[in-house]
């Protein structure tokens, strides 16, 4: 009670998070984990870019908002609402910004240590294809958090000494005759998500083996696209809701009249890996993995390590520690196929929900329930609704 009490003035707050896609949510998540540590403010909710006006600004601004919680992709795009916030001098605190434009004001940008993210793609990589080749490929808008991406993967690649390649997209080249010309194997790092499922389609349409011949990892960790493709997306997972309670801490303390920071990094900015088809070991890996593997993507529904090691003829130590070598481990490939399927199945609107537990190796659907909200942060109805309303 006491904890509360020492903050429970109540503050008049404007946020504008970006709520869709995971980073959206989980952002906004964390802002709400710090609200409930006992912090309370008086919250409007600009739901998307469009709400969020010049004219919405100065009418907040004249209702005694005190602090701006915003995410901020683009600055040219809101060049008009950062120009009066800064004039105004109240604190704002920008999310998901590379490019600090905006002028004097009271501004802090909270962003994730892009070469902590950069690094932690190209470890994993370096595990499932060692001594590859190594490329990036930037999303098609350019904006900023791309272009930081990419300088991040070629500073480290070269410090790193691998052989590296760079997909330029303002060349004209073609996306697939870039992804042939690559040796093999070669492991890919894309900008994020939705640029990774660009490369594995082109891939699948230009006859390129993935992750036979190149290895695809993604970053974000957006489910509705990852969980969906073919093969599923493996990527890297930053930590959003650690940004979001960070986010709202800063303005806090800039609104109990502290100076902040500039820019402020997170410090844990990898949450983790996600070990999916996309990144996974293939022909390099050792023949035992190779055969587990081709176990659980054909059975993974009645498998578990002590199964498949006896199907396999070995010890369960020999099964665990083969797939420790190859960077990833036994429960992680039966959990992935079978998450797989059960999205492949939702996909399927003729597929009634309630028995899909059961086909897809869950004790029971009270179980698929609650890992599915874990992971996905909606139900499966949620999802299933979503996905045909946006014609995925």
């Amino acid at each position: 009670m006491n904890n509360i009490a020492a903050h429970s003035e109540v503050r008049k707050v404007l946020i504008s998070p970006k709520l869709e896609g995971k980073a959206g949510r989980e952002h906004l998540s964390g802002i709400l984990g710090f609200l409930d540590a006992g912090h309370v403010w008086d919250v409007r909710i600009a739901r998307s870019a469009s709400e969020l006006t010049p004219d919405a600004v100065r009418r907040a601004l004249t209702d005694g908002t005190e602090g701006f919680l915003l995410s901020v992709a683009s600055p040219k795009g809101q060049k008009a609402v950062l120009d009066i916030l800064s004039s105004a001098r109240v604190p704002v605190v920008v999310l998901d910004n590379h490019d600090a434009r905006a002028k004097g004001g009271r501004f802090s940008y909270v962003r994730f240590d892009t070469d902590a993210i950069v690094a932690a793609g190209l470890d994993h990589l370096g595990k499932v294809m060692p001594g590859a080749d190594v490329a990036f490929v930037p999303d098609p808008s350019r904006e900023a958090w791309s272009t930081a991406r990419e300088k991040a993967f070629s500073a480290i690649a070269r410090k790193r000494g691998l052989a590296r390649h760079v997909f330029s997209r303002g060349s004209g080249a073609d996306l697939a005759e870039w992804l042939r010309a690559l040796p093999v194997p070669t492991g890919i790092l894309a900008a994020n998500d939705l640029t990774a499922l660009q490369v594995v389609e082109t891939c699948a349409e230009a006859g390129i083996a993935v992750p036979e011949q190149l290895a695809v990892l993604g970053i974000d960790n957006d489910e509705l696209i990852c969980g969906h493709a073919r093969p599923p997306i493996a990527t890297v997972e930053p930590n959003f809701y650690g940004a979001g309670f960070i986010a709202a801490a800063t303005l806090q303390e800039m609104m109990e009249g502290h100076r902040a920071p500039r820019v402020v990094k997170v410090g844990e900015s990898v949450n983790r890996i996600v070990a999916r088809q996309s990144a996974r070991p293939s022909s390099g890996a050792p023949t035992l993995v190779r055969q587990a593997m081709d176990l659980i993507r054909s059975n993974a529904a009645k498998l578990d390590v002590v199964r498949l090691a006896h199907a396999l003829g070995v010890s369960r130590t020999k099964l665990t520690d083969a797939f420790a070598k190859s960077g990833t481990s036994v429960a992680v490939e039966i959990r992935e196929v079978r998450f797989a399927k059960v999205m492949e199945l939702l996909a399927d609107p003729h597929q009634a929900i309630g028995p899909i537990a059961n086909f897809c190796g869950w004790r029971s659907e009270t179980h698929l329930m609650h890992d599915f909200k874990q992971r996905m942060g909606m139900t499966m109805r949620e999802w299933r609704r979503r996905h045909f309303a946006t014609g995925r």
